[in-house]
């Protein structure tokens, strides 16, 4: 009599930022302190707040292919290019009249921006409604989860570590520099056999490049600045891309047999 072979387990890859925690409050939060800075700075004569964010925000998604002149690498999304996005918002307001260029100005504006980057912030914030009833739910079904953040090593491990999220990924957490077709499929060669889901707030990040790599997508879309372009309706893969509005919707995925 032959014995029924037991499922493979259900592989997910998670993303971090605007997935399981969210990430454009802490950005916002330094921004507003910048432009309160900017105020005393010019006795109130300056732009409207939204007006000098959206310039500020174009400044900081053109540095991601600059070079920054401290390392001669791009800023790409190391901690410092959001610091130095206030410097050069900073220069653009002195080009354009406001004040005299000061070096002290300047650099009390990038130690400003690194306060996006405070621990105890994401400490007291936590993950996202529905995260860790969604992260119970995977583990008790006996799955696989493994956590893959793009970003600045030390920023990313602060996050992990002030969210606990060790609870549920153990080792599984990796810390890159991007998500690339090669690295979903090192995820596919360490569990062969398992379906594996990429879960994530990013379709170019996280849904492309596993979709090219042969994975499932689970897009869940939350558009954060501008060097993110949403993709319209027509570009998303319908047959191997579950679009989702919330993290608990994957429960729900489950529980109609869709995963």
């Amino acid at each position: 009599m032959k014995t029924r072979s037991k499922p493979s387990k259900r592989v997910f890859v998670w993303d971090l930022d605007d997935t399981l925690i969210w990430t454009s409050w802490a950005y916002s939060r330094a921004f507003g302190e910048f432009y309160e800075y900017m105020l005393q700075l010019y006795d109130y004569r300056l732009i409207e707040l939204r007006t000098l964010g959206t310039i500020s925000e174009d400044i900081d998604k053109n540095l991601v292919k600059e070079v920054n002149p401290e390392t001669d690498k791009p800023y790409g999304y190391s901690m410092h290019r959001f610091p130095a996005s206030l410097v050069k918002t900073y220069e653009w307001l002195c080009e354009h009249g406001y004040a005299k260029y000061q070096e002290a100005v300047a650099r009390r504006a990038r130690v400003i921006g690194m306060t996006a980057f405070d621990p105890l912030g994401y400490k007291k914030q936590g993950l996202v409604k529905g995260a860790e009833e969604t992260l119970d739910f995977i583990k008790k079904q006996g799955d696989i989860q493994v956590l893959v953040t793009k970003g600045e090593q030390i920023v990313q491990e602060s996050k992990i570590v002030n969210t606990n999220l060790d609870r549920w990924f153990g080792d599984n957490i990796r810390i890159v520099d991007t998500k690339d077709t090669d690295m979903f499929r090192e995820v596919q060669t360490r569990f062969p056999g398992s379906p594996v889901f990429s879960v994530g707030n990013s379709y170019r990040s996280d849904i492309v490049p596993a979709l090219e790599a042969g994975v499932y997508g689970i897009f869940i879309p939350y558009y954060t600045w501008l060097g993110e372009k949403p993709p319209g309706d027509e570009e998303i893969n319908t047959v191997r891309v579950f679009k989702i509005d919330q993290i608990t919707d994957i429960i729900g995925l489950y529980k109609r047999g869709v995963i």
